[in-house]
């Protein structure tokens, strides 16, 4: 708990906040996420969450009635509305991200390092504005204006570019069909943490997630999750327990599953040395293994934090993190060793480590005990 503070502190001192960052991915497979940092906050039992305003990557970005958006440059991002807590601890490091006015040259890439942006994503209608589209609403305007105007203050004034006669009435015209459509309709933004508690669960489905993690009904956990028949019905609580068997599938007998839990780093002690369980060597049956244990730690959960929507988010996205990046959490709730109501209970640091603090205590001796090897040695 304190390490996490010393960070959190760390991280308003050097004026992260405000700033775009890079952030650990759901899967080792995908980019990191980019978001920019709006509020960094410690919870009751100690985890620090960090509140960011998401960028998409045109691949992450669905759109509406199917296909792939168009790129102006390999380094494009599109900007969002949508702010999602997620733990401190998957913030990698800054990086830099220019907002660029779509009648502006794009920096060049040696002299200007960093990610592009050019368009706003809208997650509900799936489509997208330019950022000179003036037809936001003001709040939303004035954050985008502010953008833009950091990014040229810091590279200069950017030339513009050179359109023909033709392209020119094509953009007035799209700019003209957007505006109508803008009038009709604002874009909203979407704020998981913030207003979960006054909302209700029909409009939960419409929320997005962090890029790249929002679960489809037909995706394969869900699938499996539905011939279990397991699922709650209630579109929060399910979304969870898809997003939690996914996080333990790599410790699964499945293709490629054995190789990811070798990849990862299994918490060290207080002496360095490796933490094994007693089942270190067992594989794990998938989906059969996997499927009581996440949705016996999801019910926990939901039993002891539905009175408070946003806790229970906070607490499932600690778990989900902490279960895909720690390999011995991950085994012992698979094989039993540690209860779900235990693992609730667990702090910050008992959950990266993967044990309790009374099993930490047994494998470190005591003091008296340190003292005697002590003269022991001193002695021989």
């Amino acid at each position: 708990m304190r390490v996490l503070s010393l960070m959190a502190i760390d991280m308003i001192s050097v004026g992260l906040q405000e700033d775009p960052v890079l952030l650990v991915p759901e899967d080792t497979k995908q980019k990191p996420y980019v978001a920019i940092i709006k509020d960094i906050s410690q919870t009751k039992d100690g985890s620090i969450m960090v509140t960011g305003q998401w960028f998409y990557r045109p691949e992450e970005a669905e759109k509406k009635g199917g296909g792939s958006w168009p790129l102006n440059d390999t380094r494009e991002l599109f900007y969002s509305f949508h702010r999602d807590e997620v733990p401190a601890e998957s913030v990698m490091h800054k990086c830099v991200v220019h907002f660029v006015p779509i009648h502006k040259q794009i920096p060049n890439r040696k002299e200007h390092p960093g990610f592009i942006v050019q368009k706003v994503y809208d997650t509900v209608e799936q489509k997208l504005w330019k950022l000179t589209d003036k037809d936001y609403e003001d709040n939303k305007q004035h954050e985008i204006d502010l953008l833009v105007q950091k990014t040229l203050s810091r590279l200069g004034d950017l030339p513009d570019l050179e359109f023909d006669s033709t392209a020119a009435v094509f953009d007035q015209e799209e700019q003209l069909k957007a505006k109508r459509t803008l009038r009709k309709k604002n874009i909203s933004p979407l704020d998981v943490t913030r207003n979960d508690e006054g909302s209700t669960r029909s409009d939960q489905s419409l929320k997005a997630e962090t890029p790249g993690s929002c679960p489809s009904n037909t995706n394969e956990y869900y699938t499996i999750l539905s011939k279990a028949k397991v699922l709650t019905g209630e579109t929060h609580r399910d979304k969870w327990m898809t997003r939690l068997l996914q996080g333990v599938q790599y410790m699964c007998s499945c293709p490629d599953g054995l190789e990811r839990e070798r990849d990862i780093k299994s918490p060290r002690t207080a002496n360095g040395s490796r933490e094994k369980s007693s089942n270190s060597g067992k594989s794990f049956t998938w989906p059969d293994a996997a499927v009581p244990a996440i949705t016996a730690l999801e019910k926990a959960s939901h039993d002891a934090l539905c009175s408070d929507f946003q806790k229970y988010n906070q607490k499932l996205r600690q778990l989900e993190f902490n279960l895909k990046n720690n390999a011995l959490l991950a085994r012992r709730l698979l094989n039993g060793e540690l209860e779900p109501s235990t693992i609730l209970n667990m702090s910050p640091n008992e959950l990266k480590e993967g044990l309790t603090a009374e099993e930490t205590a047994k494998k470190e001796p005591d003091e008296s005990e340190r003292m005697q090897l002590f003269y022991y040695r001193e002695s021989r």
